[in-house]
């Protein structure tokens, strides 16, 4: 039972594949500049929906793994981030969003916390940056593991 549920949330935080039919693509309306202050404003990076989708991906090959046993939820983590990064760089938004989730699923993995708690506590976080992100300075264009941690929660992203 407990294996079930760890993988519950290991699917749902890794795969957020329940909110898109297989074969399916994103699409979002967001405005595609290169994230500085352009004439209206904010905008994001224009592979950003495109970056979303990859870490999706990613994250969906590599729960695969986790279901297998090949690797830990922790280990999953991990590669999902070198991803991340090699994908679109470090921003101080996707950073902790990734240092959050890491400490999520080492301690679900140690069996500290359940699939609920786990959630929880990753959905507290994102709350936190949509609050700040309307008066948030410096914005990064490229948002996208925490838009892509948004999408799994299915809470509006960040734009």
């Amino acid at each position: 039972m407990k294996k079930s549920l760890v993988m519950l949330l290991l699917v749902s935080l890794l795969g957020g594949c329940e909110s898109l039919p297989y074969g399916s693509s994103v699409v979002k309306s967001a405005p595609v500049v290169n994230g500085s202050r352009a004439a209206g404003g904010y905008r994001l990076a224009n592979s950003h929906w495109t970056d979303v989708a990859k870490i999706r991906d990613e994250a969906t090959r590599l729960s695969y793994q986790v279901a297998n046993n090949s690797i830990t939820k922790a280990q999953a983590a991990q590669l999902l981030d070198k991803f991340r990064i090699a994908r679109v760089g470090h921003n101080p938004v996707d950073d902790e969003m990734y240092a959050i989730y890491l400490r999520s699923a080492v301690e679900s993995q140690q069996g500290n916390i359940d699939t609920a708690q786990s959630k929880r506590y990753i959905q507290d976080a994102l709350n936190g940056w949509q609050q700040r992100w309307p008066n948030m300075q410096n914005k990064p264009a490229n948002p996208a593991f925490t838009n892509f941690l948004m999408e799994v929660m299915h809470m509006k992203p960040l734009q």
